[in-house]
């Protein structure tokens, strides 16, 4: 065993020299998956400028925050918070920002306003400095006088003179940035805050990662997304690791490496790379316990469909553009004209290659923003079953967990919209041949308010242990669950689920936990499919 070539201040991790990665971060006990394996305060953390006038600059919390009077280039949520960034660090950024021309306070880029902390704060300047920046690989790529440009701004803002030696040594520090920087995405899964962490930038790439990262309250919480061996290097994924292979190369492209793991070297699809984890029978308590069976689907034993399914994916990654789904008004017309394009995917049952998640999703929303919650129920619950567990197997992963407040959501919206359609509808037409009247009964069938009860307690319970009551997902999940307690009537139903939840890996509580939540999502699911093809495949 190496030595170690730092100490580090989290007894759970520690970093070790790398024959071909330079350092690792290396786990020093065994974790299980979903283990929390530390929980760290960041170097420097910033909102990107997309999210810089909705984010607190110091709890980092989504809102209506004010700006600093003196510098409009840093917002707080309230005093407490602007008293506690003051004493930290903003009383020495807020200067230089008030250097910046004013029309460009807003559009000064992050790394830039990172570079300016390091400039200004002896302790983060301290902690950039022990890291890598591949400054000569970076400087005989193109771009590199935008480099040294950024590096004489952030020099000039902050007063520290912009001869060449100032600006290399800053040019040098931002190359620091770029390289270790982690961007956190938000419960929508954009890019919301930057960070830097010393300890945790020792952390290398892999498409097949077995730890992940998660914010939470301020915090970065590291968690293993396998199971950790003492001794076992930890790899997180820089980028989305679902997207496929030109896209994930391209992504990781700005680190100045090349990703060398199975799933690159291979070029697996989606699937394959699902049958890979070490998470399938995890999903015993999921709503998809059949991803257990991956390794048995046609797209992985059938090497010619297989083929086809990689080969379309990389074609499709240049054909569909991912900002349109984004648009709340997309047109019916180019919903279908997108489906059409991903029609062999749809052939051979690859629901969860992209571009296919993306577009579905869209779907849903075209239907959520028609106010027709039970067609957007079916297809999420398509998506639910068919797409994300294959592209992210652990089910505690903060998608999959996303996903089980969200199906609660459409459900809790489609229970007053059924309950019409039964009173205006005669018993022949809810049991007609339409899909919509098919989805209609199968809402009937279903005690909607149980399966929504049990929904979201399994997204409380996926959450990471000791952050429940700080992660966002839960804290919504426990204040609808809140709400359910006003309803009356419902002791028998609250006695099942409260055995359930207490014992859930009893043979009774799996009984229960199919029969009112998996049975039910599985046939709306089939129903989802069926109205996509219906709809959006003519």
């Amino acid at each position: 065993m190496p030595p170690p070539i730092a100490s580090s201040p989290f007894p759970a991790v520690q970093v070790r020299p790398n024959p071909s990665k330079g350092r690792s971060l290396h786990a020093t006990t065994s974790f299980p998956p979903g283990a929390v394996i530390l929980a760290a305060q960041p170097l420097a953390c910033l909102p990107t400028l997309s999210h810089l006038a909705s984010r607190c600059s110091h709890c980092f919390e989504l809102g209506t925050p004010r700006a600093c009077t003196r510098c409009r280039s840093a917002y707080y949520c309230d005093a407490a918070c602007q008293r506690a960034a003051w004493q930290s660090v903003h009383k020495l950024e807020c200067k230089a920002l008030q250097r910046v021309p004013a029309e460009r306070r807003g559009q000064l880029p992050t790394p830039v306003r990172l570079l300016l902390q390091v400039l200004l704060v002896e302790g983060i300047r301290d902690g950039v400095e022990s890291l890598e920046g591949h400054v000569a690989a970076r400087r005989a790529r193109p771009g590199w006088r935008d480099v040294e440009l950024m590096a004489m701004a952030a020099c000039s803002y902050a007063g520290k003179g912009v001869d060449e030696a100032t600006v290399r040594k800053a040019a040098e520090q931002l190359c620091k940035i770029q390289t270790n920087a982690f961007n956190w995405t938000d419960e929508d899964f954009t890019e919301a805050c930057v960070f830097i962490q010393p300890t945790l930038a020792m952390m290398n790439h892999s498409c097949l990662p077995n730890a992940m990262i998660q914010f939470i309250d301020g915090k970065i919480v590291l968690r293993a997304e396998t199971k950790l061996e003492a001794g076992d290097e930890i790899e997180i994924s820089y980028t989305d690791v679902t997207m496929p292979l030109p896209k994930r190369r391209q992504a990781i492209d700005s680190y100045m490496f090349s990703c060398q793991c199975l799933r690159c070297r291979d070029n697996l699809n989606i699937y394959q790379a699902c049958s890979a984890s070490s998470n399938l029978d995890l999903n015993g308590l999921s709503l998809s316990p059949e991803v257990s069976k991956v390794s048995q689907l046609p797209i992985i034993t059938n090497s010619a469909i297989s083929k086809r399914v990689t080969t379309a994916v990389d074609e499709l990654s240049g054909i569909i553009r991912t900002d349109e789904f984004n648009d709340g008004d997309i047109k019916l017309l180019t919903l279908r004209e997108r489906f059409q394009a991903c029609r062999e995917l749809v052939a051979v049952g690859a629901w969860a290659a992209p571009p296919v998640p993306q577009l579905l999703t869209a779907i849903s929303n075209y239907f959520v923003n028609k106010e027709d919650y039970t067609s957007a129920l079916a297809i999420q619950s398509l998506v639910a079953i068919e797409c994300t567990p294959y592209r992210y197997p652990a089910p505690f992963h903060p998608v999959r967990i996303k996903e089980l407040v969200h199906l609660a959501s459409l459900l809790s919206n489609t229970a007053p919209h059924t309950a019409e359609q039964m009173a205006q509808s005669s018993p022949s037409q809810l049991t007609g041949g339409g899909t919509s009247s098919k989805i209609q009964a199968a809402l009937r069938e279903i005690d909607q308010v149980s399966t929504y009860q049990m929904l979201l307690l399994l997204a409380k319970r996926l959450a990471p242990a000791g952050f429940s009551d700080k992660f966002k997902l839960s804290l919504l999940a426990s204040e609808r669950l809140d709400e359910l307690k006003q309803l009356p009537g419902r002791e028998k139903e609250l006695s099942f689920i409260e055995r359930w939840n207490t014992e859930p890996q009893s043979e009774w509580s799996k009984d229960f936990f199919q029969y009112a939540v998996i049975d039910p999502i599985h046939r709306l699911a089939s129903l989802g499919e069926e109205l996509v093809k219906q709809e959006f495949g003519r």
